[in-house]
């Protein structure tokens, strides 16, 4: 079974990502439109009090919440680093900060869901 975070506080973008991703073939696609939430369920993972994503999407721009800060916990986080991430946000100007966190994968919202649907297809191959 496959399983996929994904957080953005647009609820229109969290439908999009979820197409792509049933599209792709996970399995459980657990959606979060907060940093709090997202860290919620990573901790409880952690913990063993459930199962951790086998993938994450994360949108950097969260309204009142960064996501550089879920960013900093995975990053800093031995376990959770392992997971792939995928940035996917409007800020493409932090691609470069991205690449000093060791992002696995960023893609622009401007590039078109079709990258996206690309990027997240290499993130996770099917099993």
């Amino acid at each position: 079974m496959r399983e996929l975070l994904l957080i953005d506080d647009q609820s229109v973008d969290l439908k999009k990502a979820t197409d792509v991703a049933e599209a792709l073939g996970f399995d459980k696609i657990h959606t979060r439109n907060s940093v709090h939430a997202a860290r919620t369920l990573l901790e409880e993972g952690l913990a063993g009090k459930g199962s951790l994503p086998d993938g994450i999407v994360l949108d950097l721009d969260l309204g009142m919440d960064s996501g550089f800060e879920l960013l900093r916990m995975w990053h800093g986080t031995p376990r959770l680093a392992a997971i792939p991430i995928l940035v996917w946000s409007v800020l493409d100007q932090q691609r470069e900060m991205c690449e000093l966190f060791k992002v696995t994968s960023f893609v622009s919202k401007w590039e078109g869901m079709g990258v996206f649907r690309e990027k997240l297809s290499q993130l996770i191959p099917p099993s």
